[in-house]
Parts: structure tokens; sequence; C-alpha cells
């Protein structure tokens, strides 16, 4: 069976090598050997990727993000095992996007998401986008999402292919296929692969080769109304943080010295709106975590209002701000687990650089 006109969903279902009429446009399929054309051809070929081989190792990285990482630590893995299978949680990855931003999966952990491996020369892959953007236009209401990875092309022909699908979803870009190996591709398994992730990070369907129209629509619409958040993008929560501008190899945790990890809330008085940690780098801050229920802990920072459901507050950085700014957000469970774990008022104190430099608890 040709992985590249075959979609997954558990075990292979065949498709029509032949769809719409097109010619089969799969790059790791047998050539016929037609004598001394394809002997001159095949060196032709050979030189050209030996070339393309030197260009590539000689050339200096293009950036890309981190590629594949670990999970962040306050995920729960429920013991499932990391791999490219259903019943696996996905590989995690941070990369570079297209339009210069960064996409990395587990920030999206709670929503529905779609990844789409593809290369601009790739004939399924460009009769397959259309589909997905309908997909995505039909049921991004629900919390649904589409991720379409490029593997290892420029910037510059990713961004060309953008333009012309008008495509509006994330395109992260995997500069070297780390990524997309990490998820079972390469060699005779090449694009289009997609990917159906769960908002508990586990694989559930897997299309390995282009999927027909009515087979995108079906499955995008069962896996939207089955997962459905009915929030669009990012879920409030904890999110991995940006690295420190200086490039100091610090960790990552709710330890004095550790690089914060970043929040995503929302303000009390704007449900709607986002607010973000790392967007307060810059200057230093402090955070007030009063967990559900701690009365002491409201009256100890004048929110005692706010004890009963648990609120995080931002309070500013200097004794004067924290006078004259003040911003309550939304309590958040991942936040309270992770610093406040006893239940007790935390006081976080955050440098410019979003590292944490003191950690106290009740100022009675």
């Amino acid at each position: 069976m040709n992985d590249t006109d075959a979609p997954t969903d558990q075990t292979e279902v065949p498709v029509d090598d032949q769809a719409d009429g097109l010619p089969h446009e799969n790059p790791n399929r047998p050539r016929e050997y037609h004598g001394a054309r394809t002997v001159i051809a095949g060196a032709g070929v050979v030189i050209a990727v030996a070339a393309a081989l030197w260009l590539t190792l000689l050339q200096p990285s293009n950036g890309g993000g981190e590629g594949v990482v670990d999970l962040p630590y306050w995920l729960p893995t429920e013991s499932r095992e990391i791999g490219s299978d259903v019943g696996d949680l996905a590989p995690d990855f941070d990369l570079e996007t297209v339009d210069g931003g960064r996409f990395r999966l587990s920030d999206w952990r709670g929503q529905p998401v779609l990844i789409n491996f593809w290369a601009s020369w790739c004939g399924p892959c460009r009769r397959e986008v259309p589909a997905l953007i309908r997909a995505l236009e039909q049921h991004q209401a629900t919390g649904f999402t589409v991720v379409g990875i490029n593997i290892e092309e420029s910037t510059s022909v990713a961004q060309n292919f953008v333009s012309e699908f008008g495509i509006e979803y994330p395109v992260p870009m995997d500069f070297d296929g780390a990524v997309f190996r990490a998820y079972g591709g390469g060699g005779p398994s090449g694009p289009p692969r997609s990917f159906f992730i769960n908002p508990d990070g586990m694989i559930v369907r897997i299309w390995a080769g282009q999927a027909p129209d009515d087979i995108v629509a079906e499955h995008t619409r069962e896996f939207a109304e089955a997962y459905a958040t009915n929030q669009v993008g990012q879920l409030p929560g904890l999110k991995s943080p940006p690295p420190v501008e200086e490039g100091e190899d610090l960790a990552v945790g709710p330890e004095v010295g550790a690089i914060a990890p970043d929040m995503l809330l929302s303000p009390k008085l704007e449900p709607d709106g986002r607010w973000l940690l790392s967007a307060e780098r810059g200057r230093s801050i402090t955070i007030a975590i009063v967990p559900p229920g701690c009365m002491r802990c409201g009256r100890a920072v004048g929110a005692e209002e706010d004890a009963t459901e648990g609120s995080v507050i931002l309070l500013g950085g200097s004794d004067d701000e924290q006078e004259t700014e003040r911003l309550e957000l939304a309590w958040s469970a991942d936040v309270g687990r992770l610093f406040a774990p006893n239940g007790d008022l935390q006081l976080i104190q955050i440098d410019e650089r979003g590292v944490i430099v003191s950690i106290s608890g009740m100022l009675e």
C-alpha cells in the first residue's frame, strides 16, 4: 500500500491513487527503467541530490526554534508513551512559524488539534489543503485548530505556498525534518501525513497520505464535535515561556532563579480577554496567588471578595506601582497546583527577564 495516497484511521484505508484524474505524484514510488535515458537521468538526480546535501551541510542554521522538545513537567501524561501511533502521546515541538512567530504544541493542550505535514512540491499536499481550510472555517468556533508543518523547505518557499492558498492557520517550519521524523515520517512515509491530537495530547487518528475531501469533511466534523470547547485559540493556564533574551541557560520552574512558567489568564473584568505573563518582560512585577477558599489569603492582599473562587493578582513592580496598578485575573487550577500546592497565599517576584527572584507566603 502506498503511504502517500492512503489515509489511516488506526488501520490504513486505501484511496484512489488517481483521485480527481490527477497523475500519481508520490516522489517515493518506484520508477520504470527505460535504458540509457534512465541511467543519464539517474546520474543527474544523484548529482543534484549531492549538491543539495552539500549546500545544506555548509549553510548556517536557519533557526527554527528548538524542534522536538520534552513535554513540560506540569502536564499530566497518565503514564502514556510518547510516539507516533494512535494511542500515543504526541511528541511535543517548538518551532518558528513562517511569519516569524513561535508554535509549541503543548501550549494548545485542552484543544483539539489537527497537525498536517506538507511540502510545496507534494501534489497530494496541494490537493488536500483547500479541504483543510474549509474544515477550519467550519469548525474553528468549537476550538478546533489546524497546524500545517512545512518540511525541510525555506521560509520564502513556504510563504509563497501560504499566499497561494490563502492559509490562515499556523505554519511552523520544520527546517531539518526532525519533527516529521518524530511523527514517523521520512523514507517511504512521505507527506502529506496528518495527526488528530485530542485535548489530552493523545493521537486519536492518523491520515497517511492525502485524504479525499469527503473524508476530510467527515473526520474533522467528528473530531471537532467530540472535543468541542467552544473557545477559540489557546486555553488559559500554564504555557512554556520564551527563552531569556541574554541566552542564559536557565531552567523553567516555580523556584527562585528559574524562568517562571508562562501564564495565559483572563482578566476578571474582561472574561474574553487574555493576559500573558511573558508580555510583562522588561519590568519587575509581583504576582499574588490566592487559592480558592483561603479567606485569610484574600484579606492579606485586599482581595477577600475574590478568595471564594480564587484569583491570580498582578500587583505591579515597585511598592508605589502595587498601590496604583492592580489586575485581578481568573483562577487557574494549573497555576495553583504549581505555585500554591498547599492552598496558601504565595507572592512571587519576577524580574525584567522573567526570572523568579523571590517567593514568600502569608503577610500576617
